[in-house]
């Protein structure tokens, strides 16, 4: 089988901020109110991205989703022009308005679980939504994510584009920020590692951050198109904080 790795990095959109909007991940707690640059930081994702095309990487650029997200704040009860919508919203809920303004999508380790095609039932790749419910201002990538990666992956022989979980505590899922994969050659079937914080039903929990990531959303997101009859038990105490990069 040929196949290809190719790495998808997100670019930084205009309205990017330090919001400390992400509690549990201390670099976001830590930058809070920051002043921010939103030029130069695309300037920087640009140029690790080169870098990385130029050492012989494979490279792909994700677009920005639009922010502020005017449909959620009309959905929220805001009314009148989008100009009017977003100045009532900056009036009446400033925090709000810094939420539905995120810039957080560059975060694409969060946007899907991949399944490659060597390691799935039908030998399609799979890509599973992630629903970030577990943050309000990342919960709404969902739909334009699953909408960008249909148009990235049109063909329907080679790949399948899932929708997100139920946006529920039950199926917090992260994405592929939670799983990582084991193998050798490209092309090989390999092991998949799933990594979740908490179960439902189980009197288990972190002590310091809450978990994101549910032992259901991964038997529900990924584990069932590799053929993978459950996850492979690794059970993150999500107690130290997120040492993820991104600060949104």
């Amino acid at each position: 089988m040929t196949a290809r790795e190719v790495n998808f990095d997100g670019l930084p959109g205009l309205t990017h901020h330090y919001a400390g909007l992400s509690f549990g991940n201390e670099a976001s707690t830590r930058h809070r109110h920051r002043v921010s640059n939103p030029q130069l930081a695309a300037k920087q994702g640009l140029k690790k991205m080169k870098a990385l095309a130029d050492a012989g990487y494979p490279q792909a650029v994700i677009p920005p989703q639009e922010r502020p997200n005017v449909p959620l704040l009309r959905q929220l009860g805001f009314s009148g022009s989008d100009e009017q919508v977003v100045a009532r919203a900056a009036q009446q809920d400033p925090d709000l308005l810094s939420a539905v303004s995120s810039a957080s999508a560059m975060w694409v380790a969060n946007a899907a679980t991949v399944c490659p095609s060597a390691d799935s039932l039908d030998g399609l790749v799979h890509l599973t939504v992630a629903n970030l419910q577990d943050k309000f201002h990342r919960a709404s990538e969902a739909p334009t994510t699953e909408a960008l990666l249909q148009a990235i992956f049109p063909d329907r022989t080679r790949f399948a584009i899932h929708p997100a979980l139920p946006a529920s505590a039950w199926f917090g899922d992260e994405g592929a920020a939670n799983h990582n994969r084991l193998g050798g050659e490209y092309g090989a079937p390999g092991v998949q590692l799933f990594v979740y914080g908490r179960r439902r039903g189980s009197e288990e929990a972190p002590r310091r951050y809450p978990a994101r990531q549910t032992l259901e959303a991964s038997q529900g997101g990924g584990a069932p198109q590799s053929g993978q009859s459950s996850p492979t038990d690794l059970r993150s105490p999500a107690s130290g904080g997120d040492r993820h990069g991104g600060v949104p």
